[in-house]
């Protein structure tokens, strides 16, 4: 019996330092632990997998390498790359979940991205399960009882290391599960249609492209932002705002949609970069797109008004 008991000791020394090796990564290193709540990844990492990603420049990354990025709408993405452009440090990366049919409508543009390196099928269910309350509360028991073995007087000084390692063992799994991300598919998880008839619908991103300033800090500036109009499935609406004021009006002709901001529009907000921000909606439903954002930067006194980035 002691000898089992020898073992078990043994066996949680072990797994201690293994997740005190992990809880040290993710402090020192940058490793990101991550919990796949949906199947798109299938069958190589299913759902309730759990996986470890490391933080690499985007210069670095290639079609096949499984990436976690954060998605316009800020919900985190774990995908496969399957096409990269760009040049420089920065790279706009095409994402696509392996049961996905297609790719993903947003273009990832970033300069660093966490990749996948390890995962193990399941595991997320014990990591998740250890991070809710009643997980945290056997873990503390467990803690106290191997207190008990390390104080008893009478237990031999290698059972003792023993038992300190496990007690890591629980406090190191604590810390790995608290910093566990959460991550899930874009826009496309498998599902069972009972009857009627399903239609897809993709709600683009507007692509700002042109964005021109005209006038002079006399008689005001004017910065026209302009960006082609989706017509399939159906033409769309579109909305622009002032993110630091108010609504701007939009209008259309001739394939493109454009808004105008004008010096007045800034009233005292100067010397500082401003944000535009625009959506389509597709019309008689309440879909909408990510949210396409370009900024404008206000000079001291409005002196000067330029176009900033896209994002």
């Amino acid at each position: 019996m002691s000898r089992v008991r020898g073992v078990l000791l043994t066996i949680g020394a072990v797994v201690g330092s293994l997740c005190l090796v992990v809880a040290l990564a993710g402090q020192v290193l940058g490793v990101r632990p991550l919990l796949f709540r949906s199947g798109s990844m299938s069958p190589d990492i299913p759902a309730g997998a759990f996986g470890l990603a490391r933080p690499v420049p985007a210069g670095d990354l290639g079609v096949g390498d499984v990436v976690s990025v954060v998605a316009h709408d800020g919900t985190r993405v774990t995908h496969r790359v399957v096409g990269v452009a760009g040049s420089g440090a920065t790279r706009r990366l095409t994402l696509q979940g392996d049961t996905n049919p297609t790719p993903d409508d947003e273009v990832y543009e970033v300069t660093r991205a966490d990749r996948v390196f390890w995962s193990m099928p399941y595991a997320g269910y014990a990591v998740a399960f250890i991070g809710s309350p009643l997980g945290l509360f056997l873990l503390g028991g467990f803690v106290f009882a191997m207190l008990v073995v390390i104080l008893r007087r009478d237990r031999p000084r290698g059972g003792r290391r023993r038992a300190t390692a496990l007690v890591a063992a629980p406090l190191a799994v604590a810390v790995v599960a608290g910093a566990t991300t959460g991550t899930t598919a874009a826009y496309s998880d498998t599902g069972a249609v009972p009857s009627g008839t399903l239609t897809a619908r993709t709600v683009a991103r507007p692509d700002p492209t042109a964005c021109a300033v005209t006038g002079n800090s006399l008689s005001g500036f004017t910065a026209t932002i302009t960006w082609p109009v989706q017509t399939s499935p159906a033409t769309m609406t579109y909305t622009a705002t002032l993110r630091e004021g108010n609504a701007l009006t939009v209008t259309a002709s001739a394939g493109t949609a454009q808004t105008k901001v004008t010096s007045g529009l800034l009233g005292s907000l100067l010397g500082t970069t401003v944000h535009v921000d625009i959506t389509a909606a597709l019309p008689g439903t309440s879909w909408t797109s990510a949210v396409r954002t370009r900024a404008l930067v206000v000079g001291l006194a409005g002196l000067t008004l330029t176009c900033g980035s896209d994002s």
